[in-house]
């Protein structure tokens, strides 16, 4: 047997794998979108944002966090500041962008936390024994640690 192929089980693990994470994410995103407005990628930043910056960061330090390219998230900012939820400054030693939440975009971060938590308790958390929350923690530091 090839060990640069997967057998017919590998594969199902995998499929399955992914399909479970698809639909609790999709189902998460689903009502925060239903119940804010937001999507996906606002939330994202909104939350990088204020977790990680504390209400301001570097567009470059967004780039990075977020995984996405620096043309996929000036155009999403662009969306974002026309909704009035972030605003973008020229920083003052004139390298790069901050990117700052607003009140209205604090406030709709501030609304979906409790939605997304709600969401996540339901359809993933809930849905867990203790040992499997040691068999999921023991396997994502493992995969951590290998990337």
């Amino acid at each position: 047997m090839d060990k640069n192929v997967l057998n017919d089980e590998e594969m199902q693990i995998w499929h399955m794998w992914k399909g479970s994470f698809k639909r609790i994410f999709s189902r998460v995103i689903k009502e925060m979108t239903e119940h804010t407005g937001l999507s996906e990628g606002d939330f994202g930043v909104l939350d990088r944002i204020d977790h990680f910056g504390n209400g301001k960061l570097r567009q470059q330090d967004l780039v990075d966090s977020m995984e996405w390219t620096k043309s996929r998230l000036s155009h999403h900012l662009t969306r974002m500041e026309q909704r009035g939820l972030v605003l973008r400054k020229p920083l003052d030693t004139g390298n790069g962008v901050q990117v700052i939440i607003t009140s209205s975009g604090k406030s709709a971060l501030d609304d979906s936390r409790p939605i997304v938590s709600k969401a996540i308790r339901k359809y993933f958390l809930d849905q867990l024994t203790e040992q499997d929350i040691e068999l999921i923690t023991n396997l994502a530091k493992r995969i951590n640690l290998g990337s």
